[in-house]
């Protein structure tokens, strides 16, 4: 008969004419025990002549019973063994972006006149417009600047395109429009989590994933009906393909980089940044011959020349000219200097301590003091760079908080280095303090490094709840009770003029027409006469308030040629024509 022994695999089983892995894990398939006797496990291993169910197994089910482990069974799974199974990193993860999903959800149906009204009602707006107007995502409407249509000069509109989608599905939602860019910034979390998990052990990627989604900036702009969230995700997504591509150099990889890349741009320019961090990990791989790669330069054509004929096209049609030419008429003009600027130093000393703690910052610098010492993952360094040249070119000029969002990344990549280091150190046996069985000062360690990533995890979460609680959940009721006049005294078709320069009482209203002082500005009543030669129907203070009007000539002349209507109430407007 033929000896089978020497088939079977040399992990975990003897070649002493035992074959003790392969019986007794038969055994155990058999009686669930082993028994043990001085040294060595004795073996109870019955015949089928004892006991006929008892066969003895194939050399095939052998070979089989030693390849694979058993798992154990219900009456033999431990505590331990249970959360082995049910906890493991996969499962951990999942939980962890449900729960980020889950803390996005209070408030989800919010109006979007609260924080930053009139981004979010230009981006409901939009939608809107699409549903009602004209079904193409070329084509973005804004209210406002006269009749319809209103073609802007706007990111490309995927987050609002796909609002107006399951507008048309379901019917008129926030929580629809809501749910669009907190999808996508889960999806942002994602790569986070991926760009982590291949620089870092699993820990410290889970441990960036769970910053990034507790940041106060990150908790408020991505529940708000805004692109930003969109643009997050291709701007990760970016980044995270191109390094899958220098690990892996597959053209699908490189494909997908080039599409995130483009899309990403199309939704915000900042996002072109993070083209520096890519040009570096490839000067680095392929050094002189950089130029010579043909797929390089496919991958800069394919990320480039879509926005750039998207924006260049966009700008002839556009006939809304308030947020054309953003670039070339405020950003160009002040990038070299904005960052000096008073206003600048007095904005980034204020918001980026509530945009992402200070717990949050202090350990983010560790992380990047860490990359500066250990001259080690470069490109997060030239990314750190990158992204500081973006705050003191655009957002020291624009200087809203939420153009500091692709700062977030960042902060949790920095951060996760600095658990990273920590987990390393109390693994290396250089460094254990020899106890009794040579590992207590290890396992500390690593308890340790735990309750402290947890204890800063608690305290960014206690800052960010400090600062998002107050914001979410407030609107602006007066805005909306107003704007319910307007919809029940006016016909959709009226052209309207708001006595705001904000837009967010048209966009309320869902009415087109003008905003006072931004068609004839210091003059209210030449103005006045203007949008009635054009064809304005009614004029809407927000409660009775007018801008740039402070001596009152423009409320006295309405007051004077026009009836107004629901004039009982605080809330009335004036009939023009």
């Amino acid at each position: 008969m033929e000896n089978n022994e020497h088939k079977l695999p040399s992990n975990g089983t003897r070649h002493d004419g035992q074959a003790g892995y392969t019986k007794q894990a038969r055994h155990t398939r058999q009686t669930g025990h082993t028994e043990h006797t001085g040294q060595a496990a004795s073996i109870r291993y019955p015949d089928a002549r004892s006991d006929p169910d008892r066969r003895s197994l194939a050399p095939s089910e052998a070979l089989k019973a030693a390849e694979y482990p058993l798992r154990p069974t219900v009456k033999q799974m431990n505590v331990r063994s249970l959360w082995e199974l049910l906890f493991t990193h996969r499962t951990l993860t999942v939980m962890v972006l449900l729960f980020l999903l889950a803390i996005r959800l209070p408030h989800i149906g919010d109006s979007p006149f609260g924080y930053d009204s009139w981004r979010q009602s230009d981006t409901e707006a939009m939608a809107r417009n699409f549903v009602e107007r004209r079904f193409n995502v070329l084509y973005p409407q804004l209210n406002y600047q006269g009749p319809m249509p209103n073609y802007a000069q706007l990111e490309l509109q995927i987050t609002t395109f796909l609002i107006a989608i399951l507008y048309k599905l379901f019917g008129y939602s926030y929580i629809a429009a809501r749910i669009v860019p907190v999808a996508f910034f889960i999806g942002s979390a994602w790569f986070v989590y991926r760009i982590a998990a291949r620089r870092y052990s699993a820990a410290a990627a889970l441990f960036a994933l769970l910053l990034y989604g507790l940041l106060p900036l990150n908790l408020l702009y991505s529940r708000a009906i805004m692109p930003e969230s969109a643009a997050l995700f291709f701007y990760t997504g970016a980044f995270y393909w191109f390094s899958e591509w220098i690990a892996k150099e597959k053209r699908s990889l490189l494909l997908a980089a080039a599409l995130f890349t483009s899309l990403a741009i199309c939704e915000k320019i900042p996002t072109m940044f993070v083209c520096v961090p890519m040009l570096a990990m490839v000067i680095a791989k392929y050094r002189g011959g950089v130029f010579k790669r043909l797929e390089l330069w496919g991958f800069a054509l394919l990320s480039l020349l879509p926005p750039y004929v998207y924006y260049a096209w966009l700008g002839t049609l556009a006939e809304s000219t308030f947020v054309s030419g953003i670039a070339s008429k405020h950003i160009v003009p002040r990038f070299a200097t904005a960052a000096w600027s008073s206003e600048a130093r007095q904005f980034f000393a204020t918001e980026i301590p509530k945009a992402f703690t200070w717990t949050g910052l202090v350990v983010a610098a560790a992380g990047l003091v860490l990359l500066l010492v250990r001259r080690r993952d470069f490109p997060l360094l030239i990314w750190t760079l990158a992204i500081a040249a973006e705050l003191a070119t655009i957002v020291a000029v624009i200087r809203f908080p939420y153009y500091m969002i692709f700062a977030g990344p960042l902060i949790a990549l920095l951060s996760a280095g600095v658990l990273e280091l920590w987990i390393t150190l109390s693994r290396d046996p250089n460094r254990r303090r020899r106890g009794g069985n040579g590992r207590g000062f290890s396992n500390r360690s690593r308890l340790a490094a735990g309750l402290c990533a947890v204890a800063v995890l608690a305290v960014i979460s206690a800052e960010s709840y400090r600062q998002v609680a107050p914001v979410i959940g407030i609107q602006n009721d007066e805005l909306i009770r107003q704007a319910e006049v307007v919809e029940r005294l006016t016909e959709p078709d009226d052209l309207i003029v708001t006595g705001t320069d904000d837009p967010s009482l048209l966009n309320a209203s869902h009415r087109a027409g003008w905003r006072v002082t931004n068609s004839i500005p210091g003059d209210t009543v030449a103005e006045l006469d203007y949008f009635v030669r054009e064809g304005a129907v009614y004029f809407v203070p927000l409660k009775g308030y007018i801008d740039g009007d402070p001596d009152g000539l423009l409320r006295r002349t309405l007051e004077e040629r026009y009836p107004k209507l629901e004039a009982g109430s605080e809330h009335y407007i004036y009939k023009l024509r």
